[in-house]
């Protein structure tokens, strides 16, 4: 798999939820909690914790793996891709990546900026204007392994619930392995 293609994925799901999220609880509540349960992607060849109650969607593998909350539940997510081709910086890549996106009248980028030495994190929004649903809030991080290959770990839910977002974020960057 290309970069591009690595990029593109994330761009993809983005797109998909541009044009049908669904909206999620409200963060008015207590703190978020991110309760993880460790998985294995064989295949892949990388193992991560992912929200409790999570699991793998099957129908969404063209662009890495994807997880969603248990109970066809598409308010949320998490996406994990593989990049393979070093030509470009991490922040580099997540520019590249917005291309199709800033093309949906809804998209708004929030920041985009180098984080955990070769790595870059850039966080953005995405407003349906024809639905009542809130905007979906994403935040996207490009990782470097031990083993020096590079991951697109996206992480989605609805942005009144951005505190939980990145919570989950922070755990599956925090338990993130290559196997």
């Amino acid at each position: 798999m290309t970069l591009g293609v690595a990029v593109l994925g994330a761009a993809a799901v983005a797109g998909w939820l541009y044009l049908g999220h669904r909206g999620g609880p409200d963060s008015s509540g207590p703190a978020p909690r991110a309760e993880s349960t460790r998985v294995r992607d064989t295949v892949a060849g990388f193992s991560v914790g992912i929200p409790a109650g999570w699991q793998v969607s099957p129908g969404e593998s063209g662009y890495g793996t994807v997880y969603r909350p248990a109970g066809g539940d598409q308010s949320a997510g998490l996406q994990i891709v593989r990049a393979t081709q070093d030509a470009l910086s991490a922040c580099e890549v997540l520019r590249e990546s917005t291309g199709e996106l800033s093309k949906y009248p809804g998209y708004r980028e929030v920041s985009r900026e180098p984080v955990g030495g070769d790595g870059c994190e850039q966080v953005y929004e995405l407003d349906d204007p024809a639905s009542a649903e809130p905007p979906a809030h994403a935040v996207v991080r490009l990782v470097v392994a031990a083993d020096d290959t590079r991951w697109v770990l996206l992480v989605y839910g609805p942005n009144t619930d951005v505190p939980l977002v990145r919570a989950h974020l922070t755990a599956v960057v925090e338990s993130f392995r290559v196997d």
